[in-house]
């Protein structure tokens, strides 16, 4: 786990997989597109989705950090 972003087991995670939260950064809507288009076709698990967002968002975190902020808000 990483201070850099939220824990994992936020449901916030979830609900960006589930494609719930909508993101100003077309490069993030995209991969939330990606991995919720996976899941309703049944390639992709709710929890696969999420390690998916997850790992994404660990390999940037300072390029996505006020994005986390928006969603997030602390942690």
């Amino acid at each position: 786990m990483s201070d850099a972003i939220p824990p994992k087991d936020r449901q916030e995670w979830a609900a960006m997989a589930q494609g719930q939260i909508k993101m100003d950064k077309y490069v993030l809507q995209l991969q939330i597109d990606r991995v919720s288009r996976n899941m309703e076709s049944g390639s992709m698990t709710l929890d696969e989705a999420t390690e998916y967002l997850y790992q994404y968002f660990l390999k940037y975190p300072k390029g996505f950090r006020s994005d986390l902020i928006d969603i997030f808000k602390q942690w």
